[in-house]
């Protein structure tokens, strides 16, 4: 799998993550729900970002 490719997987997995915790622990209102997206989705962009690029997979399989 190319690192491309692992990224997208790894910011969709944070962004669906994202989307239940939301669901579970906010009000059903669209406009809290896109308020906490948000923010989750750009954490999940440099998290994905360390895991892929820097190294950080290789990390935690230690």
């Amino acid at each position: 799998m190319t690192r491309r490719a692992r990224f997208a997987w790894t910011l969709l997995a944070f962004a669906a993550i994202a989307m239940v915790v939301d669901a579970l622990l906010l009000p059903p209102d669209p406009y809290t729900q896109l308020l906490f997206l948000a923010p989750t989705t750009g954490f999940g962009f440099v998290l994905a970002y360390w895991l892929v690029y820097r190294g950080g997979f290789e990390r935690l399989d230690r």
